[in-house]
């Protein structure tokens, strides 16, 4: 099985890796291996519902990026609506403002890891590297506090839609 933690280690390695004049390669890897980590840990995560722990690896491997991306971006829009309306503050709220919170960290990065890894056109700085792997930090933050909440496995398990057409 995926090592979320590692890969989110290893991003942060990979920022630092040159101190003075980083590379574009370690830093372009560093988003990428950020994402990674959170696709893994939320693929760990989904996977951890499964009864048999043997095939849970297989389970995780179901997942597929870009359809993750746009249940996430659907996600984080259908919160954004619902936010608008000014809800009283309670532990629901909390939970969703989480769950916001790691969609839109998965969509962003998703994109942007998609840039590191196929546009050579644009350059990385370390200071927007970092940030963007210390998003990751706050969605893995985020999910530590609300995994076993319902809402929180409703939307993890949602991970595994498919866009109809």
């Amino acid at each position: 099985m995926a090592y979320p933690n590692d890969l989110l280690e290893q991003a942060r390695h990979l920022a630092n890796r040159e101190p003075k004049r980083p590379k574009q390669a370690s830093l372009r890897r560093a988003v990428s291996t950020a994402y990674y980590a959170l696709f893994h840990l939320l693929g760990v995560e989904l996977a951890k519902n499964w009864k048999r722990a043997a095939e849970r690896s297989t389970l995780a491997r179901i997942l597929d990026h870009g359809p993750m991306a746009k249940v996430c971006k659907a996600k984080r829009d259908e919160l954004d609506k619902y936010f608008a309306t000014r809800p009283a503050a309670s532990r629901q709220v909390t939970v969703l403002k989480h769950i916001h919170a790691i969609a839109n960290t998965f969509e962003q990065l998703h994109q942007q890891r998609e840039i590191a890894d196929y546009d050579n056109s644009s350059n990385w700085g370390r200071t927007d590297v970092l940030e963007k792997i210390e998003s990751v930090q706050a969605a893995f933050d985020s999910w530590r506090e609300i995994h076993d909440e319902p809402e929180a496995q409703r939307f993890i398990v949602t991970l595994l839609l498919k866009p109809r057409r």
